[in-house]
């Protein structure tokens, strides 16, 4: 009877199949790293990540960040959603093209050692994947879970599966046998969606939305990529300044960092429409009440992944990574610290601050180029490793203080006081028993165990 009760919510069933889903998605990249990193040299694999990399920053310039208008107008326009939709991806794919001809032609001209078929290559697919991204928004909103655990796991299930075979049975094709399932099949996915609300609306130029959308994204075009810039430029940094193989690593490392995902993205997934409902019926105590579990969840998770992840790199990859098991607890703190800044970000988003979530985030990306530049050429990826965990802390002080300043009834800072007590002491812990399995082992088992019983007796009614 009880389980029926709790699979009758809505945001119950939502969150067990985002986090089924979460599971399958990133069970495909996590348990194919040992099948990547022996089927591609060290410099092939660092060359990959940083092409993806590259995925994430060409996908904003060339959709203008228009997808994250979706979730305002989901608000404003949520009779006329899928016109709004058909009219943002007409204005994306005008800049796309004109975009990608500029781009094209610089390289072509300035940069003499490009690969302008990689460049093509990837263009193509920075604006498929913001197409699935767009998608993907709309779905989270409308609670339409099936859907949006579908488009996110079938296309990376077959571009892994595909690339397998590729980098398998012809040995010769290198980093592009990785690259072009990528593209082949973010654009497949894509394009029926891009076709779909292009043909299967009434009106696809809307001016009074492509204005809505434009003065809610233009800002978030500096958000988006100056998070990336504090996400990748690490790696940009290390491939210069020490090499591509130790990109790889790095990479790698961050690769098996993201397990913690699985729980923080089902989650997120399932609180933002909840939040943004709640806060529309202006119900803060509800909001109050329950971050302490969504916090909860996510230091938990951190924890420990922290704890087992020295012995699940070694599973996972040739000794030749091994090295790099002293990156795994600052590259999980600056995981947990975006989990962090993100719920002070849901609320700007809510408020349509979106200025300010921009200015915040140049803020720290100047900051991290700044860290990146005086420490990565000295101390190489442990010193990327560590300006990223310092940008991402001012980050989230920054957003946490603009949250506040928007609404002073929600996400006190001593919500936050605990959590990263326990991450402290989780990551003093890990690195003086780097070496002692079980020690690690047992520490994740009783914290696990405590907190369980202590969420229990304190949130059993919520």
């Amino acid at each position: 009877m009880l389980i029926r009760n709790i699979f009758k919510n809505k945001n119950t069933r939502a969150s067990m199949f985002y986090f089924i889903g979460n599971i399958f998605n990133k069970g495909i990249a996590f348990f194919t790293i040992p099948i990547f990193t022996r089927l591609m040299s060290v410099s092939d694999y660092g060359l990959v990540n940083t092409y993806l990399s590259w995925i994430s920053i060409l996908s904003i310039i060339v959709g203008l960040s228009l997808g994250m208008s979706i979730r305002s107008a989901y608000i404003d326009f949520k009779d006329d959603l899928d016109n709004y939709i058909s009219s943002i991806f007409t204005l994306s794919l005008i800049n796309f093209l004109v975009s990608s001809f500029l781009i094209i032609i610089f390289s072509y001209i300035f940069v003499e050692e490009i690969d302008i078929v990689l460049v093509v290559l990837c263009l193509v697919q920075s604006f498929f994947t913001f197409i699935l991204n767009s998608v993907s928004i709309k779905y989270m909103m409308e609670m339409n879970y099936v859907k949006n655990t579908l488009l996110i796991a079938v296309p990376n299930f077959v571009i892994a599966l595909v690339s397998v075979f590729i980098l398998y049975f012809a040995k010769t094709t290198g980093y592009y046998g990785r690259i072009l399932p990528y593209v082949a099949f973010t654009s497949l996915f894509g394009g029926y969606f891009l076709i779909k609300y292009l043909f299967n609306t009434q009106k696809k130029i809307n001016h009074k939305y492509w204005s809505y959308g434009i003065t809610l994204s233009l800002p978030l075009i500096f958000h988006s990529l100056s998070t990336n810039i504090l996400s990748v430029s690490d790696r940009s940094f290390i491939s210069y300044y020490v090499g591509t193989a130790e990109t790889g690593v790095y990479s790698l490392v961050y690769n098996v960092s993201m397990v913690a995902a699985v729980v923080t993205t089902a989650i997120e997934s399932v609180w933002i429409p909840w939040f943004t409902n709640k806060l529309q019926n202006n119900n803060r105590d509800d909001i109050n009440k329950n971050v302490n579990i969504y916090l909860g969840i996510a230091t938990l998770t951190m924890i420990v992944i922290l704890m087992i992840s020295p012995e699940v790199l070694k599973i996972m990859t040739p000794p030749k990574y091994w090295w790099g098991i002293g990156l795994i607890p600052p590259v999980l703190v600056s995981s947990f610290l975006i989990f962090l800044y993100s719920i002070s970000v849901n609320l700007e988003y809510y408020y349509k601050s979106t200025k300010v979530i921009a200015l915040n985030t140049i803020v720290a990306a100047a900051l991290n180029l700044l860290l990146n530049f005086i420490f990565i050429p000295e101390y190489g990826s442990i010193g990327a490793a560590y300006t990223t965990v310092a940008s991402y802390f001012i980050l989230f002080l920054l957003h946490f203080k603009s949250a506040r300043n928007l609404d002073k009834g929600l996400f006190s800072f001593i919500i936050y006081v605990r959590p990263l007590l326990l991450i402290t002491l989780s990551v003093v812990l890990a690195y003086i028993f780097i070496e002692d399995t079980k020690v690690r082992w047992g520490f994740a088992v009783i914290i696990l165990s405590f907190e369980c019983f202590n969420f229990y007796k304190k949130y059993k009614n919520v």
